[in-house]
């Protein structure tokens, strides 16, 4: 009876032995991703923002400046104290290598107002033919010489993105930033009061629980020197809290990088 099982086990052992030949090889590791796959693989889509998140806020922002009247404009924040964003251009109404230009950007920076993309020539993102990545890049180098500090808030011009923008712009750390209130101060540019009206209208309605975003250009010389500052008075009548988007959304921090 011992001998029966002994041969058992003997040919479960041969059975169990297969030459190295015939055994099947273990799946190889699979190679690692290149560093440029890796990183569209962890890509997210920016989403773009139209509101604030901090009860009480009101970003007030200005686009395709500065503008030769923006001095005066900044002349008039510093006497209420009250901090706004510009979304900056390189090159459209005015060139930001223009030394009068490149001050008044300094400037602003410097006095606290938070100063944002709206890219090199306000080039449309959403079009296959624009370079976004040449948008961005070169004004970020033009805003790191001039301050120090390229923005991390950006602003697509006529508000239009792509899913190829989106893509581009989350994947390289930027923060979307759009509007829920336009005053089109730019085709109505010296009736300022017909773009004050955009904030009558959304303000005399009830604001209970609601943010806003507004849109206006200080390159407009009337939107600088005349517009802005009754705009500004009205929301203040309000009740409103006026603060740059960063703010608006409890960002106090993350406006920047180097």
């Amino acid at each position: 009876m011992l001998r029966k099982y002994l041969l058992a086990a003997a040919a479960i052992a041969a059975c169990a032995f297969i030459p190295s030949s015939l055994a099947s090889p273990l799946p190889a590791p699979a190679p690692s991703l290149p560093a440029e796959l890796q990183l569209l693989n962890k890509r997210s889509s920016a989403t773009v923002i139209r509101a604030c998140t901090v009860p009480g806020a009101f970003a007030v922002t200005f686009d395709d400046g500065p503008g030769t009247e923006t001095p005066a404009l900044l002349d008039y924040l510093d006497t209420k104290q009250i901090k706004v964003t510009f979304f900056i251009n390189g090159q459209n109404y005015n060139d930001i290598n223009d030394p009068v230009i490149a001050a008044t950007v300094k400037r602003a920076y410097l006095a606290g107002h938070q100063i944002a993309s709206h890219t090199w020539s306000h080039a449309d993102l959403s079009l296959g033919t624009t370079d976004i990545a040449s948008e961005m890049n070169k004004l970020d180098v033009a805003l790191k010489a001039l301050i120090g500090k390229r923005p991390v808030y950006m602003r697509p011009p006529y508000g239009n993105t792509s899913p190829a923008a989106l893509d581009y712009l989350g994947s390289h750390g930027y923060k979307v930033i759009n509007w829920n209130l336009d005053t089109n101060d730019w085709q109505h540019p010296t009736n300022y009061r017909l773009n004050l009206q955009a904030y009558k209208d959304a303000l005399q309605r009830d604001t209970t629980g609601k943010t806003f975003i507004s849109l206006q250009h200080d390159a407009e010389p009337m939107t600088a020197q005349v517009f802005s500052k009754l705009a500004i008075e009205y929301v203040l009548s309000k009740g409103f809290k006026i603060v740059p988007v960063g703010s608006c959304l409890g960002d106090n921090d993350g406006w920047y990088r180097d």
